[in-house]
């Protein structure tokens, strides 16, 4: 099936449009929409070959945003051919692409915004504002809206996701081989190496909080101690101690936490409360374990507990 390509643009590519790109590629991801190809570039020189601006990329990590490696690049006349829609963030972006590309003559250019019903509208831009966050929301936005879009040439099928927490700074060979076939994985804390993250990011979509050891790394201190976010239509609640969960569940379809050790599974009023346990070190008596869910259309088909031998190989 022919994939849809589009190319998000804005003034530097480290701070929107490569938001915008991580944005749209995990609600792809999530949705298991494989038929479509998102990237993102600057109408300028002024950033070649940067990383994603730090705030924004502390915005995308708060919200369970994969941040894989990125170096800004300037968009080029080529690229009108390439990509099907070519969406900038504001009015002089567009300005800059209409003058690269020598025009717009197959009407391939909006802005973001017109994919939210706010035709004309701009993305408001951080470097200036300095609200990172408020600009992500506008970007979220807009990426729904071409989802929408896109879902209407596709169909969803089950997404496998593996659970994990309690890591503490060995990440088991024998739990990355169970990763394999995940597209999503969620770490509920107690981290401690922050390459274990950068490690587990090269395996899928990661969402993860920050446990009661996970103090010192600069990296680690970005992580939310309490995140909300959905795949596959099911909404997730993920906290480190359950103690820290909160009151209010409306909506919330799975609660997922750790740092007890030990594997736990239960429903309550028809939301499931999940411990995977500790797949890192066999401590406290208990065992090393994970779990695995396959989800669907807002549903939780089923869920399968993995355990380890104590000693790592």
């Amino acid at each position: 099936m022919t994939q849809t390509r589009i190319l998000f643009i804005c003034h530097g590519n480290i701070c929107r449009s490569a938001a915008a790109e991580a944005v749209l590629t995990q609600m792809c991801r999530e949705a298991h929409f494989g038929q479509a190809e998102v990237s993102s570039a600057a109408a300028t020189r002024e950033e070649i070959g940067n990383d994603i601006y730090p705030p924004m990329k502390k915005a995308l990590r708060e919200k369970g945003y994969s941040c894989p490696p990125h170096a800004a690049r300037q968009t080029v006349r080529e690229d009108y051919e390439r990509y099907d829609y070519l969406i900038g963030m504001d009015y002089e972006n567009l300005s800059d692409m209409k003058r690269i590309y020598g025009g717009d003559p197959l009407g391939k250019i909006s802005l973001l915004r017109d994919w939210t019903g706010e035709a004309g509208q701009e993305i408001d831009d951080p470097w200036y504002t300095r609200d990172f966050r408020g600009a992500l929301e506008q970007i979220e936005d807009g990426c729904r809206g071409i989802m929408q879009f896109l879902k209407k040439s596709g169909s969803s099928k089950p997404v496998q996701i593996a659970v994990i927490s309690d890591t503490h700074g060995l990440l088991r060979r024998e739990v990355v081989a169970e990763l394999q076939d995940c597209s999503h994985i969620l770490h509920a804390g107690d981290i401690v190496k922050e390459m274990d993250l950068d490690e587990l990011r090269l395996y899928g979509s990661i969402y993860a909080v920050k446990g009661n050891n996970d103090l010192w790394q600069d990296g680690l201190r970005d992580l939310a101690g309490v995140l909300r976010f959905e795949i596959a239509g099911v909404s997730f609640l993920m906290t480190h101690d359950r103690r820290n969960v909160p009151r209010n569940l409306e909506g919330v379809q799975a609660v997922v936490f750790g740092h007890t050790h030990r594997y736990s599974e239960e429903w309550a009023e028809g939301r499931l409360w999940l411990n995977p346990g500790s797949c890192g070190r066999a401590r406290f008596g208990g065992e090393v374990s994970m779990a695995k869910m396959r989800l669907q259309d807002g549903k939780i088909l089923n869920i399968r507990k993995i355990t380890f031998p104590d000693q790592p190989r």
